[in-house]
């Protein structure tokens, strides 16, 4: 028997029928699609290649700043586009300022700053916003008439008071004498705020010792050391020491080795020494306000206005904040190897937060 031949005609519309049922399906399966970071794809349809974005820090030189760098970059690698984030090598509010002017006329998609002289920003800020580029304050709080509407930062008293709490833990119940506060750059408020948040945590618990300070600690790093040598021969009795800022975990734990002390000494930020005193039992915490995240934040937000639409959401986005004890120390030295390896450690926590960004957000005017 002869095997049965279609005819073309039906041949040709089967196969139309079968093209089309396929496209279909393919149609259903991708339409739901999502961008998601480090795709280089958006639901806008912009190209990342041409979105210019900036972050200044105060300087490249003090850990605090070079983290919350780090989670900008992190940030702009995974959305693949450029950003230009930069700092004057050294503390210099002044290059600080130029270096966010120039920024204003090639990275008009937005700005992120991290300032501690939020009065020298206050009438270029002001300029970039009424020339229509987004701008986001990081870290410290922006200044009246900058119109500034979004601050990426964590809550300041509460991490103080966190820094705290974990000394009154370890201080004996009949210990006496006084506890020293130092800030590093008196008259910031991101730095006075963590100052009062110590005060309080003391007065609430342990109204019987004296704290005085905050005392000028000085930000440069030999400058730091000077000045914590000089408040503990004039406190010897104190029980505590604790620093706000970056430069006074090395200067404490050093100070602290070198008199053989027996009193307790902190503070905040993740300089590589700072981290070594805690896992040495030299510092018994280091505070960690997270800047990694901050930096992140701040960028991604201004990303996802550039690249797809997206409303940049008003107010205080509070990051939170970490105690780094003996416990969880080596965690954070892995996490500190590399941008990689902070990325990894963060993203869990990322991907929480803007799951429900609204969660994370407060009125501007409760910063602290």
């Amino acid at each position: 028997m002869r095997p049965k031949h279609m005819r073309p005609g039906l041949l040709t519309a089967l196969c139309s029928t079968m093209m089309i049922f396929s496209l279909l399906i393919l149609a259903a399966c991708s339409g739901g699609a999502t961008s998601t970071p480090g795709t280089g794809s958006t639901s806008g349809g912009k190209n990342p290649a041409d979105i210019h974005l900036g972050f200044v820090t105060e300087t490249s030189s003090l850990n605090f700043a070079s983290e919350m760098a780090a989670g900008a970059q992190y940030a702009a690698n995974q959305y693949h586009v450029k950003a230009q984030i930069v700092a004057p090598p050294n503390i210099d509010d002044q290059a600080a300022v130029k270096l966010f002017q120039d920024l204003t006329r090639t990275s008009r998609d937005g700005i992120a700053v991290e300032t501690l002289a939020p009065d020298l920003f206050a009438r270029p800020e002001a300029d970039a916003v009424r020339a229509g580029i987004p701008i986001i304050a990081v870290d410290t709080v922006p200044v009246a008439g900058t119109n500034i509407t979004t601050y990426v930062g964590n809550d300041n008293v509460g991490a103080g008071a966190m820094l705290a709490d974990a000394a009154i833990q370890r201080l004996p119940k009949d210990a006496k004498g006084s506890v020293i506060i130092g800030i590093d750059t008196p008259g910031v408020p991101v730095l006075v705020y963590r100052s009062d948040g110590m005060k309080q945590a003391f007065k609430q618990a342990r109204p019987d010792l004296q704290v005085l300070g905050p005392f000028d600690s000085k930000q440069e790093p030999q400058q730091n050391f000077d000045a914590w040598n000089n408040l503990i021969k004039a406190h010897p009795d104190a029980v505590a020491y604790l620093g706000v800022g970056d430069a006074d975990n090395a200067s404490l734990a050093r100070l602290k080795q070198a008199n053989h002390g027996k009193y307790l000494t902190a503070a905040f930020d993740l300089n590589p020494v700072g981290l070594q005193a805690v896992a040495n039992g030299v510092n018994y915490a280091i505070l960690d306000p997270e800047h990694f995240l901050k930096g992140y934040v701040a960028m991604r937000l201004l990303i996802e206005h550039a690249l797809q639409g997206k409303a940049i959401p008003t107010g205080w986005w509070n990051t939170g904040s970490l105690l780094i004890t003996q416990d969880n120390v080596q965690d954070i030295i892995k996490r500190q190897q590399s941008l990689d390896t902070k990325g990894k450690f963060y993203q869990p926590i990322i991907d929480k937060q803007f799951a429900n960004p609204s969660a994370q957000i407060k009125p501007l005017d409760q910063a602290k």
